[in-house]
């Protein structure tokens, strides 16, 4: 379960900031500011999804490590 976690963390980050702005307008019988509060919530959440793809390695690169043959 932890591995499917991991590997769609990205996916689910931008599912949760898509929908947390929504979200707060649920809400705003309950608390008057909800939906600020889900709109920084939305943004946090691309936020560190866009942190945890810039510091993701690339596939390519772990794949096809670079050569040392010059080109001629």
């Amino acid at each position: 379960m932890l591995q499917l976690v991991r590997r769609h963390l990205v996916a689910i980050l931008c599912l949760i900031g898509a929908l947390a702005p929504f979200i707060g307008m649920l809400f705003i019988d309950l608390f008057y500011y909800s939906t600020i509060c889900g709109w920084i919530l939305g943004f946090c959440c691309f936020v560190v999804s866009y942190i945890i793809v810039s510091k993701r390695p690339d596939e390519e690169d772990v794949t096809n490590p670079p050569t040392n043959n010059p080109i001629l």
